[in-house]
């Protein structure tokens, strides 16, 4: 069951110096394997803390699409400079992501996946991913406690790696990444 989402007028936190720091958004991507000409979607993108490095990383022959529930977060991205090669999807459910079947080869789900009905979500990021596409989901430690949404609404990557296995998609690296955050990388087949 979905816990609570996090609201556009904490956006701010979103680009802390902080979450910067434990978090650099172009350095993850690159590190989880994010290269130029690569499609990409942000699920949750938020303010494009991780949209806007995605979207220069890829450069202009590749899309990088937003995809947000909350048209606020969405207004927030508008407002921004960003690459032209940035397109925003407004999700009105949370789950149906209108990009086509097949066409992305790159996902990240950051800090989302527990505000969520997480099958349902995964099964449609698989959807809309190429074969071989790579998922980096990136989430809340449960023995972090200093921020974040509460722990009992926060994912082990166990739990993660067994919904993936459920969404058909192939689990194959976990990795704690700081005192906060863990990433777990799957692969469509």
């Amino acid at each position: 069951m979905p816990g609570h989402r996090f609201e556009a007028k904490h956006h701010k936190k979103l680009e802390s110096s902080y979450r910067k720091k434990i978090l650099p958004p172009a350095a993850t991507l690159k590190k989880f394997g994010l290269k130029k000409g690569m499609n990409v979607a942000d699920i949750g993108a938020g303010s494009g803390y991780f949209l806007i490095p995605a979207a220069r990383m890829i450069g202009q022959e590749a899309t990088a699409f937003g995809v947000d529930a909350s048209t606020e977060m969405l207004e927030i991205i508008r407002r921004r400079r960003h690459p032209s090669n940035v397109e925003l999807v407004h999700t009105k459910d949370g789950y149906t992501v209108k990009i086509g079947s097949g066409s992305i080869d790159y996902v990240v789900v950051s800090s989302v996946l527990h505000e969520s009905h997480p099958l349902r979500l995964l099964r449609e990021i698989r959807r809309i991913m190429r074969s071989g596409a790579t998922l980096l989901i990136i989430d809340w430690r449960k023995d972090s406690l200093r921020a974040g949404p509460p722990v009992e609404e926060r994912l082990s990557p166990e739990q993660v790696r067994q919904l993936c296995g459920k969404s058909k998609l192939k689990s194959v690296r976990t990795t704690i990444l700081n005192s906060r955050y863990y990433a777990v990388v799957a692969k469509k087949a």
